[in-house]
């Protein structure tokens, strides 16, 4: 799944391309669903993936179902209702984004290096590395980012999904906003690695072309909605 930096460069990305957008609600929507509790080993959730992300693995794009998510609960949420409509439309976003990362990101990274992830259980920390050095080196380098601008003051005034407890919601949002602020040996160390699993320029490449592909499927659903019936996610989508 894409980190959360990813998520809210991609964010800002479309911010200036799609109008009306209340840009906090719309930035917490686009982490929302990262929003399980985890456990010390970050290992499971609560609520755990099947829900936040709408995981069911017959579908085509990994296993996120975000066309669940659209109709569902956005595909009939009016955009005049401006706050509940960015949270939510932030929400279906961050699952295109993270079906997109496996496709680009996750899949090519685990073929590179199958023996090491045949080996090691935890290799992905050590992959994970790279993409959250990444994000840090992001925000430490970009000091007007949404992060900074948005994200960090925003609060989930319109996050009324029904499957999504507030206080789940609270705690990631918590943990998301002190996370990037952290410079401590740990991050710096992150900052400083080779970037081996993921250069930043693959990272910036993904976001320009989720950026791009969500701007399509964006304009492929509003204002009158291409016909969904049968598809799992958006990715599917005849652009």
């Amino acid at each position: 799944m894409a980190t959360w930096i990813a998520h809210l460069r991609i964010a800002e990305n479309l911010l200036g391309h799609i109008p009306n957008l209340d840009a906090g609600q719309f930035a917490i929507g686009n982490v929302a669903p990262d929003s399980g509790i985890p456990d010390e080993k970050w290992e499971k959730f609560d609520p755990p993936p099947q829900v936040t992300h709408f995981k069911r693995s017959n579908s085509v794009h990994k296993d996120i179902a975000d066309l669940d998510f659209y109709r569902g609960y956005l595909a009939d949420m009016p955009p005049q209702d401006t706050a509940r409509f960015s949270f939510r439309l932030g929400y279906f976003f961050h699952l295109i984004t993270d079906n997109l990362w496996t496709v680009r990101i996750g899949k090519p990274t685990q073929e590179r290096y199958p023996e090491q992830f045949a080996a090691d259980k935890d290799f992905i920390w050590e992959v994970k590395l790279d993409w959250y050095g990444l994000d840090h080196l992001y925000v430490r380098t970009h000091p007007n980012c949404l992060y900074w601008r948005v994200f960090l003051e925003a609060e989930p005034e319109s996050a009324d999904l029904d499957f999504l407890p507030s206080q789940a919601l609270l705690h990631q949002l918590k943990h998301i906003k002190s996370y990037y602020q952290r410079r401590d040996e740990k991050t710096d160390a992150m900052c400083a690695r080779p970037m081996i699993y993921l250069p930043q320029s693959e990272m910036d490449a993904f976001v320009r072309e989720a950026t791009d592909r969500i701007q399509k499927i964006y304009r492929a659903l509003w204002p009158i909605p291409s016909e969904v019936d049968g598809l799992a996610s958006a990715l599917e989508l005849s652009l």
